[in-house]
């Protein structure tokens, strides 16, 4: 499914919508997207819906990990561009869930599962999201 993305706010509230509306029940996020393409804001909608704090959401690119703490625990937020994306460290004891940002550069077999891929694209009008059929 395309979903067109006029805005930072609709990028965001589809993060929002992947965890409170979607019929997936993912343990993993795939993001993938050039820069710029609102990975990080649909970051903070997830965050937001997950009970998070979304002005605590920041790019993992330069840290390549950012923990954030959600209802439950704390959901992982990983950048994988420079080919991993932390698998070789495991997770945290109150890990929840996982976001992995460039996840082609990334190995998914050491995932949890089930894993959700989603990629954004630069549109004229904004962005488009490509979601898999059934998710929303």
């Amino acid at each position: 499914m395309m979903i067109p993305l006029a805005t930072a706010e609709e990028t965001e509230a589809l993060g929002t919508k992947l965890v409170v509306d979607t019929s997936v029940p993912w343990k993993t996020l795939a993001l993938y997207g050039e820069l710029g393409a609102g990975k990080t804001t649909l970051v903070r909608g997830v965050v937001r819906a997950l009970g998070g704090n979304p002005d605590d959401v920041h790019s993992p690119s330069y840290v390549l990990e950012h923990h954030y703490e959600i209802n439950g625990g704390v959901l992982l937020h990983r950048d994988a561009w420079r080919g991993d994306a932390g698998e070789t460290c495991g997770l945290p004891s109150q890990f929840q869930r996982l976001i992995v940002e460039w996840p082609d550069k990334a190995n998914p077999d050491l995932w949890p599962g089930p894993v959700l891929s989603v990629t954004l694209e630069h549109a004229p009008s904004g962005r488009i999201a490509s979601v898999p059929d059934g998710v929303l």
